[in-house]
Parts: C-alpha cells; structure tokens; sequence
C-alpha cells in the first residue's frame, strides 16, 4: 500500500498549519508509528512548535479582518447618509429638498464610494467631508439627522485609516518571511518521516502499516483538494 503524495509548497499557511495538526495527532494515534520514528518524530513536533508559534503571531497580528470590519461599519455610515439625504428630497418644505437635491448632486460627483478599494474609498471620503464641512455646510444643517450620519463617517474612516496604517506596520515586520522559514525546515522532516515508515513498511511487511496509511492517505487528499485564495476588497491575498 502506497503513501499518497501531497504538494505542501501548494497549501496555503493555515492550511499547511493545520495538515501538521492533523498529522501529529494521527501519528500519536498510532504508537506503533510514533515508536518506529523516534528522533525523527519529536524533531518533527519541534519544528511544528515553532510553526504553531508564528501561526499564532500572525493571527493576532493579521489587521485584514479587523479592516473589513471597520471598512463594513463606514459603508454603511455612507450608505446612510444618502438615504438620509434621498429622504429629505420629498420634504415639504422647498429649501430643505433644495438642499437633498444639491447634496445627491454632490455625492454622485465621487461615484459610487463603497466600491472603491480601501485607499481611495478613503480618499474619496475626505475630500467629501472638507466640502460637507465648508461650502455645504448650510446645506446639511437644513436636514434633520445628516450631522449625525456625517460624524460616524468620519469616525469609521478614521477608524479604517488607522487599521490600514498599522497593518502597514506590520507588513514592514515581514511575520510571512518567518513563516516561509519555518515551512523550509518542516517539510523535508515529512518527507523523511514518509520515506522511514515506507522503509519500515518494506522490511517488515504492510499489514501493521495499512491503518495508518488509510487514515494519512485520507488525510492528504482532503488537504490536496484545498483552494482558498479569497480575493480582498483592495485586491490583495494572504501572502503565501
């Protein structure tokens, strides 16, 4: 019975993460096995320790999710504030819809903002609230609850400006290049620790080998059919 081959340069950081999780516990799983590998196999759990350590980091570190989340909290601050504003262009009185008119108008002039990556949705925000602030000023004044709206828009992108310049932070650390390391060192240890159970195998025979081998082999062909490079808002993926 043969070991399945997987490609681990082809998974993904969490993936690969997560293959070793599954392969430690499998082999502890089977004494026999663990036995057999010895050295080979506690060397195998110490490089994955260190894996487990910058996984770890980066999770903590990782400002992609908290962004989208700050990003979600100034589309719908920007999507409220033209609600408000398409609202207030059948008030009764004229000034009032005269000033939801010349604020749509003015809104339409940045396009549709919540589409824009992150940089020029923020961009694009800025240069919305300095004319919010000035020459439309009196304008918002007229319709009840826009100051409201354009505050939490300010709060949010400030928010999102923020995020963006500490994940920027963090790139310049590189946690990737460690993770890239570490994945160097641990994945010529799988191949020696398949190379010795294959050894094994043949010196003493399949039939105390095929179990774990079924199990391993279902375990590589649920991770070699794993996909999952999502694209971002700004276009960008997890780094490899």
């Amino acid at each position: 019975m043969k070991i399945v081959k997987i490609d681990l340069k082809s998974l993904r950081n969490e993936a690969h993460y997560q293959f070793f999780v599954a392969l430690i516990a499998l082999i502890v799983k089977f004494p026999l096995i663990a036995g057999k590998l010895g050295n080979l196999f506690e060397l195998l759990q110490r490089l994955f320790a260190k894996e487990d350590e910058v996984v770890d980091y980066i999770r903590k570190s990782d400002y992609s999710a908290k962004i989208a989340v700050a990003d979600e909290r100034l589309d719908n601050a920007v999507i409220g504030f033209g609600e408000t504003v398409r609202g207030a262009l059948y008030h009764f009185r004229q000034e009032v819809a005269e000033a939801a008119l010349s604020l749509k108008n003015l809104m339409k002039t940045y396009g549709n903002i919540i589409r824009k990556n992150y940089d020029e949705e923020l961009a694009a925000v800025t240069n919305l609230l300095q004319e919010l602030d000035g020459a439309y000023a009196s304008k918002v004044g007229l319709i009840s609850g826009l100051s409201e709206w354009i505050a939490e828009i300010r709060a949010a992108s400030e928010e999102v400006a923020a995020l963006l310049a500490l994940r920027n932070t963090e790139k310049a650390a590189k946690p990737q290049e460690r993770m890239v390391n570490v994945r160097r060192e641990i994945d010529p240890v799988y191949r020696d620790v398949i190379a010795k159970v294959e050894a094994f195998m043949l010196v003493e025979g399949e039939t105390e080998y095929v179990p774990f081998i079924r199990e391993l082999n279902e375990l590589i062909d649920r991770f070699s059919k794993i996909r999952s490079r999502k694209t971002k808002k700004d276009g960008e993926q997890d780094a490899e």
